[in-house]
């Protein structure tokens, strides 16, 4: 597996507004054309296929093959954004393997936010989704990744009190 994204200087945000650093050429054995994932730090990947997007088919991508016919790439895994690819049922890449166990738990936090009221469906999904692409961030540091998910949690339910509060001083 190889990323087409340089290498990038501490401190240098060409490495967050870049596209290519969210690109990645998988190195498909047998397969003709040059495939790419784009989107890999995103909640929902992308396949290229020389420069082509190609649509799914039956939970994967058809590529042709150098000999004849053609492979089956595939995406596993049911947690959007950390899906697995596999070449021939083969595993080739993992969304998201750099990312840690804590980082992982937390970004589920603002799930908690369904238990106290119904209608904070949206907001703790909006959150939720929000939080896969931070957690996924390799150039944000680990402890800011593990804790903007907990502030946003946080955030959301003291304005949910915040609601509370001036539903109960109205009668």
């Amino acid at each position: 597996m190889r990323t087409t994204a340089g290498a990038y200087a501490a401190g240098n945000l060409d490495a967050v507004t870049d596209a290519s650093a969210h690109r990645v050429i998988l190195d498909l054995d047998g397969a003709k054309p040059r495939v790419e994932v784009d989107g890999v730090l995103g909640i929902v990947p992308k396949v290229f296929v020389n420069g082509q997007r190609v649509k799914t088919d039956r939970h994967g991508w058809r590529i042709p093959l150098r000999k004849a016919g053609e492979g089956h790439l595939e995406v596993k895994g049911y947690l959007p954004g950390f899906q697995t690819f596999r070449w021939q049922g083969e595993e080739v890449y993992r969304l998201g393997a750099h990312v840690g166990l804590p980082e992982r738990i937390v970004m589920f936090l603002p799930l908690v936010l369904l238990v106290t009221a119904w209608f904070m469906v949206p907001v703790s999904l909006i959150l939720f989704f929000m939080g896969i692409p931070v957690v996924k961030n390799p150039h944000m540091p680990r402890a800011l990744r593990i804790a903007l998910p907990v502030v946003n949690t946080a955030a959301a339910f003291i304005a949910l009190l915040a609601v509370f509060a001036l539903l109960a001083d109205n009668p």
